[in-house]
């Protein structure tokens, strides 16, 4: 048991196993991560779909190409379900 705390100690300011480091640092960011930056992300995720399937969309309406990339607009489709 004591061997095993000794793996996940601290030895001379670094963390020895790098495998923690990776796991500790994505659950860091997404405690870190806000609500703004959750509905963001998920409404960049659907503007990329957009952009990438909606050609027809393009020919008839040019400006929706623009609203993809407003950042306005892709929080209010991060905000959509």
């Amino acid at each position: 048991m004591f061997q095993a705390s000794l793996w996940y100690s601290r030895r001379q300011g670094t963390i020895i196993n790098e495998l923690v480091v990776g796991m500790l640092s994505v659950l860091v960011a997404k405690v870190k991560e806000t609500k703004g930056a959750h509905i963001f992300k998920r409404g960049y995720k659907k503007a990329a779909v957009l952009l990438n399937n909606a050609e027809g969309i393009f020919a008839w309406a040019p400006s929706f190409r623009g609203w993809l990339k407003d950042p306005d607009y892709v929080f209010w489709l991060g905000l959509t379900r």
